[in-house]
Parts: structure tokens; C-alpha cells; sequence
């Protein structure tokens, strides 16, 4: 019958179920935190980079238009320099196109009056100049009268006056009547159909110069150039511009290109290249950016940006790490609450356990102590009858006339006492049962006096070996492994003795088709001398490690009363020494173990309670063990019991050895 209180049984549902809930939601809110708190960090990285390159892609983008609207505009400057230069150089042939040069001299300050108006016009000549045929300066808009120069030896005159070019630009000069450096624009003077000389205006670079640093004043990093078609370069900016005489070589490769080309220097460093050829070709104009402007101008873009997104990041980083921290605080505090609680409730299970055998051994005392009174009374009783009945058989009386029937009476009467004898010798062997059963009882509720007395335990088993035998049966084998340096244990003899047969009955209870029993005995705890020996009909081995059911090479179910330790230590890993029960001293380890059906754990854990029993009612009292249990305790000892199912039982039993002589 089910006597359980439903409603308690839904509270303790209703407690568990969201204890359960909780438990498995502490796993998933620590992956949700932890996935938001990578997104938190990762997403942010992975728009930002998006941004950033597509910001990148931009910039490279802006940068390669801006090259491109400056080089066309460098282009068209140096296209209406060189037009002007054309059309000055141009009326100066035509003014001087009917003289020869003996008429140049003669008319040279004439010219050079008009040289010197047309050279205020143009602000980027510096001087203009016309040559003989033989190279000699013949009139001059910056100096008069024109001094000694001739120009045979440069490349200008070999340019018009032996490979016959109809325009010359010449590299950049330094020296001669000139202060600073200049670039020659020369055209060829006509006499007639006979070339009669050069005319020849000096260009400055610095007026270039000017001009380029206006245009790239608010660009940042852009380098602008004017390059002659085999790369020297006439004007650039900054000046001097080493960059633009490494780019010169190129002139001719990217001219041919509309757009910009990424270019390489000597150090490594990428640039941006833009070229557009000036005139007929014979100069080009040149933009130039390196990557490292492109770059700077993108990460002026995307600092704020990655700073905006570092701050939202780490603050929402901050505050999921918080959260993840929190959750697993909260888990840590429930798990080390489900542990108090589950010491609590443990130790509620013990007390209350402690109290119902308390309850249980008063009862059991009181029951035994009235069984005891009422054995006593019975025993009295049967001890008046079986008087009453040996006195009845003597009587005698009567006359001899009456013998005859006396004889038959008597008769009658011996038969009947006889009877009576045996039922009251029934009765007071049932007493004695009775009454030895009482004893038990008694001693499992209160303690006994124990003799305590050094007892060999290769001579006690011997001595024990036929009790132990019979009780076993013929159809179980007994084996001893007693080791041969035992040492003697101090306890009652009585006891162990009754422990053994105890555990014997137990074995053959759990071997009904027959099996093996060992009784084993080891020291425990330090290396003691002394010896023990066995007759030569027991089979004396050593130690557990040889045991036939090999109880200690699986992991058992056991249950275990611990003893009181000592400070002498024992090793872990020694293998006489039972892993369950940390002994200190000096123990003698006494093992029983069988090769029977074995117990499986609820069993196994509660075999040492009094009381409880597996057997059928009326075939066992369960208080086999729990007299084994109470006299390990009694003697300073402790027991365990091993057993998984199939494996059969081990119960082991820890004695104080005795004392033994100082080594010298």
C-alpha cells in the first residue's frame, strides 16, 4: 500500500522541475553570452573592415582621378607655354627672316629693345636669344651689347643646326651669362631657304615650379613634373624632385596610357602615375602620388569610425563579459548551494537514520528484555514440570493385592514420563534458541564487555577450521592465503570466531551451487617482523592479490566503518592496503571473500545495518554483519564489504595488531 503524501510528492516536483530548468539553462545562457560577446567583437571587426576596404577602394579610386585632372591640367599649362614660346620664337624669325647676320649686329639693339618687350610678355622666358650659324650669340633681350657666348658645343645647336629639328627642348642649364638654371625652347632662323642660325628662348623651371605648387597646395603628398620625351626632367615640384628624375625612364611607357599606373621605386614604395604628353610630344606632363598619401588620406577617414566602433565594442564587450562572469558566478553559487544542500539532506538522512535506530535498538531492548522475563518464567516452569515428572515415576503404596496393577501403572506411567521428558527437553532447547536470540538482540542495542587477548591468527583458523567447514558444506572449496609474517591481532577470541562462522554461513548462503571461499590475512600499515605459519594441509598464500574471485581488480560497491587512524601513515599504492578505508598503524587485514552471486549497490550498502536482511522471513535475522561491524568497533577496528553482481563478496575485517619489540 502506498502511503506516500501526494501532496508533498508535487511540492518536491514542483521544486525540482525548475531546479532542473535551471540547471540546464545556466549552459545554454553562458553560449548565448559568449556568442554575443564574439559577435560584439567580431561583427563590428568585420563591418569595419568591409568599410575599410571598400573606404580603400575610394580612396585609391579618388586618388587615380586626382592624377588624372591634375596631369591634364599640368598638360594643358606646359601646351600654352610651349604655344607661346612658339609664337614668340616664330615673330622673331619672321622680324629676322630677311637679315643676315652681319644685319643682326647691326640692327642689334634695335632688337634687342623688342626682344626685351616681348620677353615682359611672357613671364615664363627668362631671355630670349638669337645665334648665328656658327653658334655665337647675335643679340640678346637681357643683356646689350650681346656678350662673347657660343653655343656650338650644346645640344640644342647640334639638334637644329646638324639633325635639322624644327623645335628643340633643351635639358636644364646652369652657368654661362645666365644666374640660375634655365631650359632652351629654339627654333631654326630661315635667310632665305638657307639656315641661318637659332632663335631661342630661355624657359625658368621656377615659374613652372610656381605654378605646380599652387595647384597641389591643398593635395598633400602630389608631386607634379615637366619631362622631356627621353626622360630629363625640365621643371617639377618640389625642386629638385629626385622622385621625378626616377620616373623620367617611364615617360615614354606611360604616356601611351590614359590612366594611372601603379609604379614602383627603388626603396620598394608603390606610387600612382599619371602621364599626358604636352604639344607633339616632345614634353610631358606628370602627376605623381605614393601610396603612403593614399593610405594616411583613407586613415584619416577611418579613424573616427574605428574609434566610434572600438568604444561601442568595448563597452558592449565590457558589459556581455560582465553578464558571462555573472552567469557564471550564479552557476558556481547554485552549484555550491545544490552541494550544501545535498550535505544537508545527507545529513538529515543520517541523523533521522541514527534516530530510527535509536528508536529501533530501544524497542529491540525493551522487546528483548521482556522476551528475556518470559523466558525465564517459562524456563521456571519447565524446569517444575520436568521435576514433578522424575519424582512421579518413585511413588509407591498399597498392599500386595494390588501390586499386579501397580506394575501396569508403573509401566504405563514410565512411558508417559518419558514422553514428557523429551517434549520438556524440546521446549528448553527451543528456550536456549530463544534466549540466545535475546542475547543478540541485546547485544546489537548496547555494548558488551569484550576480552580483549593476542590471538595468532594462523592457530585460530586452524582451530576454527572444522566449525567453518561444516558450515560450509561439502560442496564449497576453502582456501586460506594468510601471510607468513602476520602479525597477531588484538580482540576477543570468541568474537572473531563467531565473526568468521558469521561470514561463512553468509559466503554458503550467497554459493548455492557451490564456489570457492578464501580466508586471506596481511599486514597493514608498516613493515613489522614476526612470523605465522599454518599446518600443511591449509594452502597458505599470500596476500589478496592471488584472490580466486578477484574482488579487488573491480570496482566494487562497498561500504565501509571507518577506524580511528594513527599517525604512522601507509602508502597509497601499497597493495595489502584496502584503497577504501585509509588505515594508520599498524592492522592485520583479514579477508573473506567468496565467489558468489554478489550483492548489487542498494544491497551492498545497507549489508552492515542491523535488521536487514535479503533472505526470506524466517530464515535469517540480519544481524550476522551488523555483529561483525560492532565487534570491529569494539575492538578499534573497522569492516568493508565489496560486491558487485557476478563478482561475488569480499568483507574484510581491520584489527589492531599487537604491539611489538622495539629493533635494536
Amino acid at each position: 500500500m502506498d502511503t506516500s503524501n501526494p501532496a508533498r510528492t508535487l511540492h518536491t516536483r514542483s521544486q525540482t522541475e525548475p531546479e532542473a530548468a535551471l540547471q540546464a539553462d545556466y549552459p545554454l545562457r553562458r553560449r548565448v553570452a559568449a556568442l554575443l560577446l564574439a559577435g560584439t567583437v567580431l561583427l563590428p571587426l568585420c563591418l569595419l573592415a568591409g568599410w575599410g576596404w571598400l573606404a580603400l577602394r575610394d580612396a585609391f579610386a579618388d586618388a587615380e582621378r586626382q592624377c588624372v585632372l591634375l596631369a591634364r591640367v599640368v598638360q594643358e599649362h606646359a601646351s600654352k607655354v610651349m604655344e607661346s614660346n612658339r609664337l614668340a620664337d616664330q615673330r622673331l624669325r619672321d622680324l629676322t627672316a630677311h637679315w643676315s647676320n652681319a644685319d643682326i649686329r647691326h640692327h642689334e639693339l634695335e632688337l634687342h629693345r623688342r626682344m626685351a618687350r616681348m620677353g615682359r610678355d611672357l613671364p615664363q622666358a627668362f631671355a630670349l636669344g638669337i645665334f648665328g650659324d656658327d653658334g655665337t650669340l647675335l643679340a640678346s633681350s637681357l643683356l646689350y651689347p650681346a656678350p662673347p657666348l657660343n653655343i656650338a658645343g650644346r645640344e640644342d645647336y647640334r639638334a637644329i643646326m646638324v639633325e635639322h629639328e624644327s623645335s628643340h627642348l633643351s635639358a636644364v642649364l646652369i652657368g654661362g651669362v645666365i644666374p640660375e638654371p634655365v631650359f632652351k625652347a629654339s627654333m631654326p632662323r630661315m635667310h632665305g631657304q638657307r639656315l641661318a642660325g637659332i632663335v631661342s628662348i630661355s624657359l625658368r623651371p621656377s615659374y613652372f615650379a610656381d605654378f605646380y605648387r599652387q595647384l597641389l597646395e591643398n593635395t598633400g603628398g602630389y608631386r607634379a613634373a615637366l619631362v622631356r620625351g627621353d626622360g630629363a626632367v625640365l621643371a617639377a615640384y618640389p625642386w629638385p624632385d629626385p622622385d621625378a628624375a626616377r620616373f623620367a625612364g617611364q615617360v615614354r611607357h606611360l604616356s601611351q596610357s590614359d590612366g594611372p599606373e601603379r609604379t614602383g621605386r627603388a626603396d620598394g614604395h608603390a606610387w600612382l602615375l599619371a602621364v599626358h604628353p604636352v604639344g607633339d610630344g616632345v614634353a610631358s606632363a606628370m602627376v605623381s602620388v605614393p601610396y603612403r598619401v593614399v593610405y594616411r588620406a583613407w586613415w584619416r577617414r577611418m579613424a573616427p569610425a574605428s574609434l566610434a566602433a572600438a568604444i561601442v565594442s568595448a563597452v558592449l564587450s565590457l558589459s556581455l563579459w560582465s553578464a558571462l562572469r555573472r552567469i557564471r558566478a550564479e552557476e558556481a553559487v547554485r552549484r555550491r548551494w545544490r552541494e550544501e544542500r545535498a550535505r544537508r539532506e545527507q545529513l538529515e538522512k543520517r541523523y533521522r537514520q541514527s534516530r530510527k535506530f535509536e528508536a529501533m535498538g530501544q524497542l529491540i531492548g525493551s522487546v528483548a528484555h521482556d522476551f528475556r522475563n518470559v523466558l525465564a518464567v517459562i524456563s521456571a516452569y519447565t524446569d517444575v514440570l520436568m521435576l514433578r515428572t522424575g519424582g512421579a515415576g518413585h511413588r509407591g503404596g498399597g498392599d500386595s493385592v494390588h501390586r499386579a496393577d501397580r506394575g501396569d501403572r508403573a509401566d504405563c506411567v514410565h512411558r508417559t514420563d518419558r514422553a514428557h521428558r523429551t517434549a520438556l527437553a524440546g521446549i528448553r532447547k527451543s528456550l536456549a534458541s530463544g534466549a540466545l536470540l535475546a542475547d543478540r538482540l541485546l547485544g546489537v542495542v548496547r555494548r558488551r564487555e569484550h576480552r580483549r587477548e593476542a590471538i595468532a591468527l594462523a592457530e585460530e583458523l586452524q582451530q576454527c577450521d572444522p566449525l567453518i567447514r561444516a558450515t560450509l558444506g561439502p560442496g564449497i572449496a576453502l582456501r586460506y592465503a594468510v601471510s607468513p609474517d602476520c602479525l597477531p591481532v588484538h580482540a576477543d577470541r570468541c568474537e572473531l570466531g563467531l565473526a568468521l562462522l558469521n561470514l561463512a554461513a553468509n559466503a554458503r548462503d550467497a554459493m548455492p551451487e557451490g564456489g570457492l571461499l578464501e580466508i586471506g590475512a596481511a599486514n597493514l600499515g608498516a613493515a613489522c617482523g614476526g612470523a605465522a605459519t599454518l599446518p600443511p594441509e591449509l594452502d597458505a598464500r599470500r596476500g589478496p592479490e592471488d584472490s580466486a574471485d578477484g574482488a579487488d581488480r573491480h570496482r566494487p560497491v562497498e561500504r565501509t566503518d571507518e577506524p580511528a587512524g594513527d599517525p604512522a601513515g601507509n602508502p597509497a599504492d601499497d597493495p595489502r592496503t584496502d584503497t577504501a578505508t585509509p588505515m594508520r598503524g599498524v592492522y592485520v587485514r583479514i579477508w573473506v571473500s567468496d565467489s558468489g552471486i554478489g550483492m548489487p549497490a542498494h544491497v551492498a550498502d545497507r549489508a552492515l545495518e542491523p535488521l536487514f536482511t535479503t533472505k526470506p522471513d524466517g530464515v535469517g535475522t540480519g544481524l550476522g554483519l551488523s555483529q561483525v561491524a560492532d565487534f570491529c568497533r569494539e575492538a578499534g577496528g573497522a569492516v568493508t564489504v565489496r560486491s558487485a553482481p557476478g563478482k561475488g563478496t569480499t568483507v574484510t575485517l581491520f584489527l589492531p595488531a599487537c604491539q611489538l619489540p622495539r629493533r635494536a
